[in-house]
């Protein structure tokens, strides 16, 4: 008894399989007498193959797993249609074939995206001029350069934003009018005028600083973004060297121990091609000294940067 039960079961399966590519074959033939299309739809890893029919089509439904406890579940369809409701044209592979995606229910209902992580370098490379304003004392504009990234770690969010954090140096100068030369006036660096026979070739004012940048970079169409980055600085040495010459004399003289800020702050802008050029605009809203110390000016700059 058991066994013609289970030999009935396996002839009916294979009766339906027949229907079902017979059916398929049908429905290919009228489409080719309509259009020439092939199809060829490849799923991964079939699951739960499920075959059936009603009075006017024929539906194939295939699971196949994601990741996770999800799966994604096909479903095709052919229909059996009457002279009168003949297709003008055969539908396209979109139309027949939809993908629908379905999670455990004990699963949130959305997935967080995969955020991905990588190691940078040589980012961030600027050269730009500052603008010196507000207690200037003598002080002229000048100019900058660093690299804001020399090695960092940045965080893709989404496949058009990006945060990143780094570590690299920057430079600053700081020249003076003509005809002045910088000095220690006690423990203060000022300013004072060149003796009068004097002719200054320069005197300037440099601070190296290792720079700590929180980056964020957004792309807007293509490679065009626009970035922004805080910047703790540590100014970590400062010197002023004058030299001028005198009759047939000349004289260097360096100034150390400078007391300038150990921290301050840039805020930056950048607009550009993402990964390779733009523009910037820095401003820097402490000054380099104590007014006690020295030149108590702030400053903005405007600039190149590479590789941003």
């Amino acid at each position: 008894m058991y066994n013609h039960h289970h030999t009935s079961n396996m002839q009916l399966k294979r009766l339906f399989t027949i229907l079902f590519l017979a059916t398929v074959s049908a429905a290919t033939v009228n489409a080719q007498e309509i259009a020439s299309v092939d199809t060829i739809k490849v799923i991964e890893n079939a699951r739960n193959i499920t075959i059936s029919y009603t009075d006017s089509a024929t539906v194939l439904t295939v699971d196949s797993p994601t990741t996770g406890n999800s799966f994604d579940r096909y479903t095709y369809t052919v229909s059996r249609l009457n002279d009168s409701k003949k297709p003008e044209r055969l539908q396209s592979s979109d139309d027949m074939m939809f993908k629908l995606s379905f999670l455990n229910r004990n699963e949130p209902k959305t997935s967080a995206r995969k955020i991905k992580r990588y190691f940078t370098g040589l980012r961030y490379i600027y050269w730009g001029w500052n603008f010196n304003y507000n207690y200037k004392s003598g002080i002229k504009n000048s100019y900058e350069f660093g690299c804001a990234d020399l090695i960092g770690v940045d965080w893709l969010t989404s496949k058009y934003t990006t945060l990143g954090v780094g570590l690299g140096f920057g430079y600053n100068r700081v020249t003076t009018t003509n005809k002045a030369l910088f000095c220690m006036d006690g423990d203060r660096l000022s300013t004072i005028a060149a003796p009068a026979d004097a002719d200054v070739d320069f005197a300037r004012w440099d601070t190296w600083r290792i720079q700590l940048p929180l980056m964020f970079k957004q792309r807007l169409y293509k490679d065009f973004a626009i970035g922004v980055a805080a910047i703790v600085n540590f100014n970590v040495y400062s010197s002023a060297t004058n030299r001028y010459h005198v009759e047939h004399t000349r004289i260097t003289n360096m100034i150390t121990g400078i007391k300038q800020r150990l921290l301050t702050a840039d805020a930056m802008l950048t607009i550009g091609l993402s990964d390779a050029i733009g523009i910037y605009g820095k401003w820097s809203p402490f000054t380099t000294m104590q007014p006690s110390n020295g030149p108590a000016f702030r400053n903005f700059s405007i600039g190149v940067t590479i590789n941003f």
